[in-house]
């Protein structure tokens, strides 16, 4: 069930399951919403999980403001604070690792592990053309942004066999709000301004870092990012696209499931 609190004088989105001792806490894609969690929560009944909307997503607030990375990251401290929680193991995606990236620079003890999947430290030309025009499409059209997101999110196998779902995904979007739009155009300012590259040092805790196979979009940035973070694992998740949490879950939630039971050892 999705509850909301005002946190930083913005109504965040969230849902919070289980009753586990530890908690899980993802962090959303730039286009995704809580719901795109659910297998994962599911799969991870031993551990309370909470899952939001950051700033300017579809279902929290969208203040007409500039958003930063580091100021989603303070949201969710104190959305932790509200409930709370003082130790979190951060399962991130794409925008999401890089919230976390700023969450785990500004709180380190608060965090017991992360997981990075398809992040980035950092925005490259390509990168940076591929987020430009999805700016540009989402002030212009909603048929053109999300046709716009579809070859760089998702691998060329999994479009073939999901035409239907892109369909009814498209007309459902065409429906939002225009505030979604400009909202979401802040959140690619902020991400635009994303180079940790000399910071990721700073980790500490325990970090998964995974990247799918067919991602296009920040492809070789997981390993630069494990090889940056001492002790990191890293893996590849062979045929998956840049929506990987998506796309497929179910090898990622094994991997996250072995990984945070090995902590426990």
């Amino acid at each position: 069930m999705v509850d909301r609190m005002k946190v930083n004088g913005v109504e965040l989105a969230y849902e919070l399951t289980g009753k586990g001792d530890e908690t899980v806490v993802f962090l959303n894609g730039i286009a995704m919403s809580i719901v795109h969690w659910k297998p994962f929560a599911d799969a991870l009944g031993a551990y309370r999980c909470l899952a939001h909307d950051f700033r300017g997503q579809i279902l929290s607030g969208r203040p007409e403001e500039r958003y930063t990375l580091a100021g989603q990251a303070d949201d969710l401290w104190e959305l932790l604070k509200g409930f709370g929680i003082r130790r979190v193991h951060l399962v991130g995606t794409s925008y999401g690792s890089a919230v976390g990236f700023f969450f785990a620079f500004a709180h380190p003890d608060a965090v017991a592990s992360m997981t990075v999947i398809d992040g980035a430290d950092r925005v490259d030309p390509l990168m940076r053309a591929a987020v430009e025009a999805w700016r540009a499409a989402a002030l212009a059209s909603p048929t053109a942004f999300y046709r716009g997101l579809i070859p760089w999110t998702y691998s060329a196998s999994w479009i073939g066999k999901n035409e239907a779902f892109l369909t009814e995904r498209e007309a459902a979007i065409a429906s939002f709000p225009r505030n979604y739009f400009t909202a979401f155009a802040s959140l690619c300012d902020a991400f635009l301004e994303l180079d940790v590259s000399a910071e990721l040092h700073r980790i500490t805790c325990p970090t998964l870092v995974l990247e799918g196979g067919k991602d296009i979009l920040t492809p070789g940035y997981g390993r630069k990012i494990a090889d940056a973070i001492a002790g990191a694992r890293f893996a590849t998740m062979p045929g998956a696209g840049h929506a990987e949490v998506v796309e497929a879950p179910a090898p990622i939630i094994a991997e996250v499931r072995a990984f945070l039971a090995g902590l426990a050892r």
